[in-house]
């Protein structure tokens, strides 16, 4: 029983967490997207880089692709791991 039970939490844990990562990115990409063209308009201006207004968009859709990707991920993974630690924790202090 208690194994079933650790088991279901654990799951239920794991969507709660890439909900909650979903949702922060989708936030941060709304953010991310403008900052993105800012800053390789930035770049462009100061002659960093030479991009046309199409090169811009390529590069900004390209590096929030993988940012959000990234983001996601890690943000569920540590959301988890710190649900699996508060978990041990209640349970080794109720026993």
């Amino acid at each position: 029983m208690k194994a079933k039970t650790w088991s279901h939490i654990l799951s239920n844990s794991k969507r709660k967490a890439f909900k909650e990562a979903l949702s922060d990115t989708a936030l941060a990409f709304l953010m991310n997207v403008p900052i993105g063209f800012g800053i390789i308009a930035f770049a462009n201006w100061i002659g960093i880089i030479t991009v046309t207004n199409e090169e811009n968009v390529q590069l900004v859709i390209l590096q929030n692709i993988v940012f959000t990707t990234v983001a996601i991920v890690r943000k569920t993974f540590v959301r988890i791991y710190f649900e699996k630690k508060d978990l041990e924790r209640q349970l080794t202090s109720s026993n």
